[in-house]
């Protein structure tokens, strides 16, 4: 794989940050939340289309929407780049509980990013084999309601890290000029 478009570093960050942020271990509750319960729900979205309960219609209208999302969510993701940087250097707080906060959030951004863009391909592919009319097969259901709930908990994780991080700012010691 291409180091230019090699992502695995950034998925590999992003499932490290599923801890307890006390002890530092792996917490399963979180897998639960970001990987199997969107899959859960998947998969009845499934059930549900396969039995003529649930349809997705013309998904190529979401296209739009999808990628200007994705697109804040990159220009989200440079500013968090641009504190993350002088956190660390211009401010000298390395090692803060903050600066860890930022460090997570720019890294569950990055995924956030990553999964949008999944999205992106995931609906150009499925409007592209798919009749506008008819509902989208049960299978293209199901993985579009996964991957956008995933990405959609990834947002709500990324909002909980920031408000972790503001609400920390008052622990930061005093700017030295």
């Amino acid at each position: 794989m291409s180091e230019k478009w090699d992502t695995r570093d950034i998925a590999k960050a992003h499932f490290r940050t599923y801890t307890n942020a006390q002890t530092g271990k792996k917490r399963g509750s979180d897998y639960i939340a970001f990987i199997v319960f969107p899959l859960l729900l998947g998969v009845l979205a499934s059930l549900l289309r396969h039995c003529g309960r649930f349809g997705l219609y013309d998904v190529s209208k979401f296209i739009g929407g999808v990628g200007i999302f994705t697109g804040l969510l990159f220009g989200l993701l440079t500013n968090v780049f641009t504190l993350s940087l002088r956190l660390q250097r211009d401010d000298d707080l390395g090692e803060h509980d903050t600066t860890k906060n930022v460090k997570e959030l720019f890294t569950n951004v990055s995924w956030a990013v990553l999964v949008g863009l999944l999205l992106i391909v995931l609906l150009v592919t499925c409007s592209s084999v798919s009749d506008p009319e008819k509902a989208v097969h049960w299978a293209w259901t199901g993985i579009l309601v996964t991957v956008f709930l995933h990405l959609i908990l990834t947002v709500l994780m990324s909002l909980k890290r920031l408000w972790l991080a503001h609400s920390k700012i008052s622990l930061l010691p005093p700017k030295i000029k």
